[in-house]
């Protein structure tokens, strides 16, 4: 997937006096992926858990893959030094910090880079009955580059997501996005647990409609499939995750609060086959053109003579049309999965098409992304609105507007005169 890593020098590239050699700095970085082609944003994923009424314990996972690497001469390692720091607040606003500090992260390296995640925890002071607002900010030191993340810390009960922690072999699950067959094991803190109600849902979802449609998006009522309970005696609990569909898990039959886990093929989050190419496609497809990918014998052949057509019929033009398209598609898996494949949701149709905002505003209810120049009455602006539901905290509804047509149909045909579309078409 990695083409071989490659050397920047950053001093001058002759240096005629040799003493000086050892003030060289050497930087060394994996290439770009063809996961995330389109953002070298750092990869930063946060899980919670509650560990008593007052404690709640933080793991921190850093995707290394777009960090940068450094040594000072030839005669030291590599090494990448990052500074986290993070904030508990009472909302979004900072009003009253609750808990605040920050440590280091120091990775070393030979001198091929290795992608692999770099995990870290810290401890909150968060008490039972509130609600908290988590900002983390993880700082490249070497790249000279900020990254934040906002994280809800919900302490109201003790039956919500954040009181289970998910693991695999041991160790701790930073997406609740599984294979089939898997061996979860999961541990909690209630005592008082003795048996776990389990709600199985098997609904395939269909793609986000249009942003100017007057239909919203595919809901999911609560209404499970089946129901089987399960008798425990100790402070975990394991399950098989099934073929399809995801498992609610609930702690009293009464409520619908509880921990969710979702089945996907062992593509995911990428595309598994020639239906979900052909289905993820749809977006820049019109109607006569998907019934016939769908319908084929063989789809494959005919999603790739799309993307050849698209491409002015260069193979090459082609093929590099796809490596973006369906590397937005498996970002749009990675960030907006919620009971839906994240390519199906209203930000995931959004980032594929669009591409990431040139600014996006985040709060606990509503994600605001911006395209183009903010204050140019012709940017255009996408507005998600948080929703609640059992299942998970990453439900954002779009609030669809007739007058995102235009912008969408420009999209859209930006990537049938064969381009890439990024803030814009710049």
């Amino acid at each position: 997937m990695f083409k071989n890593l490659f050397f920047i020098l950053f001093a001058a590239v002759f240096l005629i006096n040799s003493c000086q050699t050892n003030k060289r700095q050497y930087t060394v970085k994996p290439t770009k992926s063809l996961i995330n082609p389109d953002s070298d944003l750092l990869e930063v994923n946060s899980v919670a858990y509650h560990t008593n009424d007052t404690l709640t314990i933080c793991y921190l996972q850093i995707i290394n893959e777009n960090l940068i690497y450094k040594r000072p001469d030839t005669t030291t390692a590599f090494y990448s030094e990052l500074k986290v720091s993070y904030k508990l607040t009472t909302d979004q606003n900072f009003r009253k910090i609750i808990d605040s500090s920050s440590y280091s992260i120091i990775d070393r390296a030979t001198d091929n880079v290795e992608i692999r995640a770099l995990i870290s925890k810290f401890n909150l002071k968060a008490i039972i009955n509130s609600i908290y607002y988590l900002e983390i900010t993880v700082f490249d030191i070497n790249k000279k580059t900020k990254y934040t993340q906002s994280l809800i810390i919900n302490k109201q009960d003790k039956l919500n997501t954040q009181n289970f922690l998910v693991k695999i072999n041991n160790q701790i699950v930073f997406k609740n996005n599984f294979l089939p067959n898997d061996n979860v094991n999961v541990e909690f803190n209630n005592s008082t647990i003795f048996k776990i109600t389990i709600d199985c849902f098997f609904k395939d979802f269909s793609p986000a409609l249009p942003p100017f449609s007057l239909k919203g998006s595919d809901q999911l009522k609560y209404k499970p499939d089946s129901t089987f309970d399960l008798t425990i005696s100790s402070n975990y609990f394991s399950l098989i995750i099934p073929q399809k569909g995801f498992y609610h898990i609930k702690t009293s039959a009464n409520t619908i609060e509880g921990l969710t886990l979702y089945s996907y093929d062992k593509t995911f989050p990428g595309v598994s086959n020639a239906d979900e190419m052909v289905n993820c496609t749809r977006y820049i497809m019109n109607k006569a053109e998907f019934e016939e990918c769908k319908d084929a014998p063989d789809k494959k052949v005919l999603i790739d003579k799309f993307w050849i057509n698209i491409g002015s019929g260069s193979n090459e033009r082609a093929k590099q049309l796809l490596k973006r398209y369906y590397g937005r598609v498996k970002e749009a898996n990675k960030y907006f999965t919620s009971y839906a494949q994240g390519w199906k949701s209203d930000r995931g149709m959004i980032y594929i098409i669009f591409g990431e905002p040139t600014n996006k505003y985040i709060s606990s209810s509503r994600e605001i992304w911006v395209y183009g120049i903010e204050t140019n009455p012709a940017a255009t602006r996408f507005i998600f609105n948080h929703t609640k539901n059992p299942f998970t905290e990453n439900d954002f509804i779009l609030e669809r507007s007739q007058f995102l047509k235009e912008p969408w149909y420009t999209a859209v045909d930006y990537w049938r005169q064969g381009n890439v579309y990024l803030n814009n078409g710049k």
